[in-house]
């Protein structure tokens, strides 16, 4: 006994890092709104449901079969935490004027979108790859109009008369990729880490098709577990399913980047012939600003946007919202 005992102890202590590894799924629930910065106008609103599963070292293996199956064609690489996520979303664009029955000039139609995003990615404290698909409906079908006329009432903000002349009907896809690479990390002083890393984006599809760079600079703890949660996307301001692997933190980040948009069927899609054309910018930039806490079993974010012009007829030379996102880990 007195032999075995030791044995014993040390097995135990070989195992307990990989048995007591933290590593949890999660449920978040977000909204982005551009009433918390005093406008209702360009994007104005969007709703997000999304599951993010645990990290698995093998998407081909452990996955579900539509995501083994897609996750064979992927760079994937052996040995690093891989993970998927499942997405759905509406969001909504407006004029400024939501009140004018007839469609102004020099603004942004009417747009609704309705979605389901499915993701897979990849992830280490110095790189993360994603990589995304995403269906949907513009148009009537997206309920955006029920949407906002919901909300609108809730609040007691004005009614918007537009909506019978929204961009028509359409089904939408897009394939995407997002890529962080970590540039430095280092100690801060009055806070436990610093770091700085360069984005980049591609987004292929009849929604939105675009080329992006940009730089995220970010400080607090936990960075090295954290990295890749940060984005420039409406709904992807903060992306929590790289958080897997981390059991607590928190951070402040800021960051920008630049884009150029092939296309946007929020804008130049099919419309009722009483609506004028609108062209989409081609060059456009995001700044984004925000933090994030989380605990073991639950998380919240708060984070700002502010946008270049999306259409070449805008009126201003930037519109602006803010995110807050609620997420249980489980």
């Amino acid at each position: 006994m007195k032999q075995i005992t030791p044995v014993f102890f040390a097995c135990l202590s070989a195992l307990a890092p990989n048995a007591w590894a933290y590593n949890s799924g999660s449920f978040s629930f977000s909204m982005d709104n551009d009433g918390i910065v005093g406008t209702d106008q360009n994007y104005t609103n969007g709703v997000f449901l999304e599951y993010n599963s645990p990290y698995m070292s093998d998407l081909t293996e452990s996955a579900p079969t539509p995501i083994r199956q897609l996750s064979r064609y992927l760079p994937l690489e052996e040995g690093v935490k891989q993970g998927w996520s499942f997405t759905l979303g509406q969001q909504m664009w407006t004029p400024e004027d939501i009140e004018s029955v007839e469609p102004p000039e020099n603004e942004r139609p009417y747009a609704g979108l309705l979605f389901l995003e499915t993701s897979a990615y990849q992830y280490t404290p110095t790189f993360v790859d994603k990589f995304s698909l995403m269906l949907g409906v513009v148009g009537p079908n997206s309920f955006a109009e029920q949407g906002q006329k919901f909300i609108h009432d809730i609040v007691g903000s004005d009614e918007p008369m537009g909506w019978d002349y929204q961009i028509e009907n359409s089904l939408v896809f897009n394939l995407g990729y997002q890529g962080h690479r970590l540039l430095t990390r280092k100690q801060a002083y009055w806070l436990d880490d610093y770091d700085l890393s360069g984005v980049g984006r591609i987004n292929v599809g009849n929604y939105q098709s675009e080329l992006a760079v940009g730089g995220v600079a970010r400080w607090g703890k936990d960075l090295a577990g954290n990295f890749g949660t940060t984005g420039f996307s409406p709904g992807n301001f903060v992306d929590i399913g790289v958080l897997s692997s981390s059991s607590s933190g928190y951070f402040l980040f800021t960051g920008i980047e630049g884009r150029y948009r092939f296309n946007d069927i929020t804008i130049e899609g099919d419309r009722p012939s009483e609506v004028p054309d609108t062209k989409v910018e081609h060059w456009q930039a995001t700044a984004v600003i925000g933090g994030i806490y989380y605990q073991p079993k639950w998380g919240v974010s708060l984070s700002f946007a502010t946008n270049t012009a999306e259409f070449k007829e805008a009126k201003h030379r930037s519109n602006s919202n803010g995110s807050l996102e609620l997420f249980w880990r489980l």
